[in-house]
């Protein structure tokens, strides 16, 4: 492993204390609040979240970042558990954040592959949500998982993204992160990217300078451990910029707070930064004293990732004092662990190619072994060929007979399934003919009603109004016509409501959304059942029949739930699609056990019902609990 991956690695745990500080400020009770009050009415009306759900995303979420810092393989189980309620819900939010945490997990494997993909997730699920702070969340990831990769250009792109959106959102927090992580990538630049000494002068103070800005912003809101962070970076900055003196000062504070608040972990990467800077102001006494005090850490508190590094800074240090002996015990560790994994994957190579040495050696034997096994094994072939014969002609002669059989019985089947079809095809032709004869039979009557018998109605209206402002009537005679009048008029209203409830003409000449809604008018009372009617989709037509069918159906279950459900909501939701067309009639009544309804009982109205949906190929469900409403569904297909 090279020195640049080593202080590659260094900064990585940077990034990760950064993100692991800024991200404490960013998930907050109240915007998981707010980003559930952004949700679309639409998206609650058809999806509705309930919610022990709601509660059981937030405690899988919860445990899924508990194992996630723990480098837990559990944090897959409770991320998908999310994903699963999440998706079912429709609710963005938590299924957006449990592929975040799908993603931070794979980069805690060094999955950098693994994480951009569910990183993209989860930021095309919050572009279409519009949630700008998880946007900026999410590029702000992706520049990291890109920095890991040692992509400057897709690091900084993701960066400055980021950056954007917290500047436009005003999220100071947000912006000082931004800026520490420009400020991490100008400052590995060497690492990613070929620069020259002048170059590299130019990331050094462009780093600085984000770190500067980072931390007047974090000073600003009081992030005490965002601050110490920082001036830890600064000192490290100053490191590679050659002035000593400020890096001492920036490690030196950073020193002593960890050292109160008992971070080892960050305390043993600043240790080691100090130990170098006094190495390079030639220091070494205290460059040990920081070095040493760095390995007892890492020892006490088992933080062995790149320990070997740490010797190797130690074994430099006595090199620069002189004193080789030492100089070289800690090469030698340096050099034993680091070797080690080399070693191992040596080792294994030695063992594969004598497997393989020892199997072709074996091959062989065997197979000459193999080839005396065959000549012994042909002479019983010989013997048992004849016998074989005779079995395997018998057997073909029996396959013969029993697959004519076979066949025969397949025939059969087949015919009469054919004839069951023939049946079936005609009971459904003979019920669409009885359903056509029916709505003709009305459409004539409603024309003889609203042309024949309305007229002559309408016609004695006019004759008797005629009469009476031509004749001499008494007060007592003129109350009694005027009273037949009403009579007439209610006459006339009525004979109009049959001919209508026949044949609607809004359903002939405007289509089923506005039959429906002018029939959802004339039956709905003043008080309770509320009907409410949603149409979703364009207003289309559809053949005449199947119109009426749906028509009729509808009018059947609204008839039904206002008789017999007992509800205060009756909602009927109608979706229009080219090639399909849906109705829902939904109550919130009393509701009963489908499975305990006689159909001996039920009357002809669910009977008529099936016989329609039946005959146009359609289909017909009903849900229901008892003191949980009913649920029923027509559905066609347009071919």
């Amino acid at each position: 492993m090279s020195k640049s991956l080593n202080i590659k690695r260094c900064l990585i745990a940077v990034i990760l204390v950064c993100s692991g500080i800024f991200q404490g400020f960013s998930q907050t009770d109240e915007e998981i609040n707010a980003l559930v009050g952004n949700f679309s009415q639409r998206d609650l009306n058809q999806i509705p979240l309930q919610r022990a759900d709601t509660i059981k995303t937030h405690e899988l979420l919860e445990k899924a970042r508990k194992y996630l810092q723990n480098r837990n393989d559990s944090t897959e189980y409770f991320a998908f558990q999310t994903i699963l309620i999440a998706e079912k819900s429709g609710w963005v939010s938590p299924l957006s954040q449990a592929l975040q945490v799908l993603g931070e997990y794979c980069m805690t494997k060094e999955n950098f592959s693994d994480a951009i993909h569910w990183f993209i997730l989860a930021l095309k699920l919050e572009e279409k949500h519009e949630d700008q702070i998880r946007i900026a969340d999410l590029n702000d990831f992706l520049g990291i998982v890109y920095f890991y990769q040692e992509i400057f250009p897709k690091s900084l792109e993701y960066f400055q993204r980021a950056l954007l959106i917290y500047k436009s959102r005003k999220d100071t927090v947000g912006i000082a992160k931004s800026y520490s992580h420009l400020g991490l990538l100008y400052n590995s630049h060497e690492y990613c990217e070929k620069r020259t000494p002048q170059q590299t002068e130019s990331d050094y103070d462009t780093a600085l300078n984000y770190y500067q800005q980072s931390l007047t912003l974090l000073e600003k809101k009081q992030i005490q451990e965002g601050i110490v962070d920082a001036w830890s970076n600064i000192g490290n900055i100053y490191r590679r910029m050659g002035k000593l003196d400020l890096a001492i000062f920036f490690t030196q504070k950073a020193i002593a707070h960890y050292r109160k608040t008992g971070n080892m972990n960050r305390l043993v990467s600043v240790l080691r930064a100090q130990g170098l800077i006094y190495n390079r102001q030639q220091k070494y006494k205290e460059a040990l004293d920081c070095l040493n005090e760095c390995k007892d850490i890492s020892k006490r508190e088992n933080l062995n990732d790149g320990i070997q590094f740490l010797y190797e800074d130690i074994a430099r240090t006595f090199e620069y004092q002189l004193d080789y002996k030492n100089s070289l015990k800690y090469y030698k560790k340096y050099m034993t662990l680091r070797d080690s994994v080399y070693n191992n994957e040596k080792s294994k190579q030695i063992f594969e190619l004598e497997t393989k040495y020892q199997t072709e050696k074996k091959q062989g034997e065997i197979e000459r072994l193999t080839l005396i096994q065959r000549q012994r094994t042909l002479v019983i072939y010989i013997l048992f060929a004849s016998l074989l014969l005779v079995l395997v002609l018998g057997w073909m002669q029996f396959r013969n007979i029993r697959h004519k059989k076979i066949i025969a019985d397949q025939k059969l089947e087949i015919k009469e399934k054919q004839l069951l079809e023939l049946e079936k095809d005609r009971q459904l032709t003979a019920a669409k003919s009885v359903l056509l004869g029916e709505e003709a039979e009305r459409s004539r009557l409603a024309g003889d009603l609203h042309d024949g018998l309305g007229g002559m109605l309408t016609g004695v209206k006019l004759k008797l109004s005629s009469m009476k402002e031509n004749a001499i009537l008494t007060s007592e005679n003129l109350a009694h016509f005027n009273h037949a009048l009403d009579l007439l008029d209610t006459s006339i209203t009525e004979m109009r409501r049959v001919a209508h409830n026949l044949m609607p003409e809004t359903l002939m000449h405007y289509g089923l959304r506005t039959a429906l809604n002018d029939f959802i008018k004339q039956i709905a009372p003043e008080e309770l059942p509320v009907i409410r009617l949603n149409t979703f989709g364009e207003d289309l037509r559809y053949e005449k029949e199947i119109e009426i069918s749906l028509y009729r159906i509808t009018q059947e279950l609204i008839t039904n739930a206002l008789k017999h459900a007992n509800a205060s909501q009756i909602d009927i939701q109608l979706f229009t699609e080219k090639d399909r067309i849906c109705v829902q009639v939904i109550d919130n009544g009393i509701g009963f056990d489908p499975e305990k309804l006689d159909p001996s009982k039920t009357g002809a109205g669910l009977k008529n019902i099936h016989d329609r949906v039946t005959a146009f190929g359609g289909k017909f469900e009903i849900i229901s609990q008892q003191e949980k409403g009913t649920e029923s569904l027509i559905e066609f297909l347009i071919s």
